[in-house]
Order: structure tokens, then C-alpha cells, then sequence
């Protein structure tokens, strides 16, 4: 469960081409504003040369990438899937009134993201694009990206695992780290129950390909940060997403139990706390520690609270086997589309009438709770 209701409140293709990246699937269209025309071949008995159409149906998002201010293009007649990203130079070159109406939008809204947007190009795995034609809000202050936990000095540091496998070109029948198969040969997870989840870890020598290393390997997905009426910074998925597909880590900085409460008490009055008990290992017991994600985090932080959401938290260990401070990773409970919003149950333990109530749930699933439970 989570200490509180964590408040919380994303990119096509990394490509440079100008059209869609599986040109041979586009539709031969008229000439329209915003329009690129590509020479392309047909290959059956006999090759041909057509001019083929690619319009661009808007402008949806920018990002830093490798120092340059770059444009994700969606393509007319083509899923967001193939979304391509452009520089502002081939923008103003080839698509100048696409980009002039994306940038009148976004100065609608007057909000600077330009630190947002720094902050973020250090995310480890695909670019995060942000939108907010919502308000004026930027990047949260104080706020740190970061891509692994930290840990305050009260906190012992995991030791080394006391096994590894000795398997090579990954894991084979009866090793003891595949005991309990985690994963299928796509690496979706298996099982949405609550038993947790062992990787090998850095000593053994199945090699980086083995099936039983996904959540080390790092987020995959493309995500957008988004902005929503009332809820906030918000993050979608720009592809979509098969059950089991592991989609981000929760980090942040792990801290006591007994600061953990200090600080859950304070950032419930101001109605945001982004604490996660490590207490997935526990039943009855209260946890040592726990998770908090306000001032360093990643992208998960972001991650709205839903009464149906449709990702879960799983504990998973790695480099340990230390009960107290498992890792949190992220996992679809169902397939998602690309463009729905990423969503998890802060409180899937809360029982109305026995949980204190906060505010209220804007979530809009047919299982809402209308309160957010502590």
C-alpha cells in the first residue's frame, strides 16, 4: 500500500526523416497546405516510380533533443505510432504554417517549460515530450529528474545478493533464478498477483539478453507529460502497450519510516505527498522505509491517481534480496492504447468509512471512489 495518496499530478519515433517511418503504408493524396511529396519505388514484376503525399495532420509536441529544439510531427492517415521529430529549421523550411499554428497554441498558454524541458532531457530511455495548453504551470519547483533511487543517511545501503546463476546465453531450466518464471520471451510479466519479482543481478553470467532482465534494463515506452484541467501534470502513452509490458520504475529518494511521516504530515496540508511504503513485502507490520518522489523523481511521479487505474506497482529486486528496500516497478494490468492516460491506485487498500478521505477524485472511471483515501 501507499503511505498517503501520492498527488501526482511523453515521443514518437527518434527519427529525422520527414515522413512517416513505414512510408510503403501511406495513401496517395491530393496536394494540401502542409504537404511533402517523396519519390518512392513499388517493387512487383516491375519497378515504377510514384510521387506519394505525406500531409501533416498537426504539430503536437517539442522537446530538447541533443541540444536542439525539435517538433513531433503527426502524419495524416498514419497512427501516432509514427509520429516523426523535426527541427525547428526543417519546420520553418517545409511545414512553416503547421508550426506558426502549434506555437500560437502553446502561447495561449503562457507557460515556460523551457526547464521542464531541461530537466527531463535526462531521462534514461525515449525522449518525454511535454503539453500544456492547459495553464500557466511549468516544472514543479525544487524538482530533480533522476533515473535511479538515492538514499538519505539513514539508510542502509542493500548488500550484494547471496546467490547468482552461473547459466550462459540466458537462464536454463532449474536455475534458481528462474525458479519462478517472471516474465514470457516478449519480457510481459506473467502474473498480476502480488508475489514479487527476482532478476539476476549483476554477478550472474547469463549475459544481457537473458528474458529474466526487463525492469533493469530501464523504461522502453514512449511516454508524454501532458496537462489536465483537474488533475494536473498527467502522462500518456504514445504507443500501445500489451499486458504485462513494463512501463516505468518509481524513484525517488528512499527515507525512514519515522521521516516518512514527518513529511507525509506536512505535504497533506498543502494536498500533494508522493510517498510509497516499502511495504509490499509486508503484511502486518509496519515498513522501515519508503519512497519519496516530490523533489527527486522520474517521470512515474507523475502518474495520475485512478479508482480503475490501469497499471499496478510490483516489488522487484536486482542487485539484492533485502526485503526492507525493494525496488517499485511499474506494469499495464491490461493492453492500453496509445493515447490513453497512464494511471495507478494510490490506495488500492482504502476502504471507504475506515480510510481518511482527501480531496476530491477526478479520475472519471465507472469505479470511482469521488474521494481520494488515505
Amino acid at each position: 500500500m501507499t503511505r498517503g495518496a501520492a498527488k501526482p499530478r511523453g515521443a514518437g519515433r527518434g527519427t529525422n526523416s520527414g515522413a512517416p517511418s513505414h512510408s510503403n503504408s501511406g495513401r496517395q493524396q491530393a496536394e494540401q497546405p502542409f504537404s511533402e511529396s517523396i519519390d518512392g519505388e513499388i517493387k512487383d514484376d516491375t519497378a515504377v516510380s510514384v510521387k506519394r503525399t505525406y500531409e501533416v495532420e498537426a504539430v503536437v509536441s517539442d522537446a530538447i533533443l541533443e541540444g536542439r529544439q525539435r517538433f513531433e510531427v503527426r502524419w495524416k492517415g498514419f497512427g501516432i505510432e509514427h509520429n516523426t521529430w523535426l527541427t525547428k529549421d526543417d519546420m520553418e523550411e517545409q511545414y512553416p504554417q503547421a508550426l506558426a499554428k502549434y506555437l500560437k497554441a502553446q502561447g495561449k498558454s503562457k507557460a515556460d517549460l523551457s526547464e521542464f524541458h531541461r530537466l527531463l532531457s535526462h531521462t534514461n530511455g525515449p525522449v518525454i515530450p511535454i503539453v500544456n495548453t492547459v495553464d500557466e504551470a511549468g516544472c514543479p519547483d525544487n524538482f530533480t529528474y533522476i533515473n535511479q533511487n538515492i538514499y538519505s543517511d539513514e539508510v542502509p545501503r542493500p548488500c550484494t545478493p547471496m546467490f547468482w546463476c552461473e547459466c550462459t546465453n540466458g537462464c536454463c531450466d532449474g536455475c534458481e533464478c528462474t525458479k519462478e518464471r517472471n516474465y514470457d520471451n516478449r519480457g510481459l510479466l506473467l502474473s498480476m498477483g502480488d508475489e514479487r519479482i527476482v532478476e539476476c543481478g549483476p554477478l550472474c553470467k547469463c549475459g544481457d539478453d537473458c528474458v529474466n532482465r526487463v525492469v533493469q534494463k530501464g523504461r522502453k515506452v514512449v511516454l508524454e507529460l501532458r496537462r489536465y484541467p483537474h488533475k494536473g501534470w498527467g502522462v500518456v502513452t504514445k504507443q500501445h502497450l500489451k499486458k504485462g509490458t513494463f512501463v516505468a520504475e518509481y524513484v525517488g529518494e528512499v527515507i525512514t519510516s519515522d521521516e516518512a511521516e514527518n513529511r507525509g504530515f506536512k505535504d497533506k496540508a498543502q494536498g500533494q505527498t508522493y510517498l510509497f511504503d516499502l511495504d509490499q513485502e509486508f503484511v502486518n507490520d509496519i515498513c522501515d522505509f519508503s519512497i519519496d518522489a516530490k523533489t527527486h523523481g522520474n517521470i512515474s511521479r507523475f502518474f495520475n491517481h485512478s479508482c480503475g487505474p490501469n497499471m499496478r506497482t510490483r516489488s522487484i529486486y536486482v542487485e539484492h534480496r533485502d526485503p526492507r528496500l525493494h525496488r517499485l516497478a511499474i506494469f499495464a494490468t491490461r493492453d492500453i492504447k496509445a493515447g490513453e492516460e497512464l494511471t495507478i491506485d494510490y490506495s488500492p487498500s482504502a476502504v471507504e468509512g475506515e480510510s481518511v478521505k482527501g480531496d476530491p477524485c477526478h479520475c472519471g472511471s465507472s469505479k470511482c471512489r469521488k474521494f481520494m483515501y488515505f
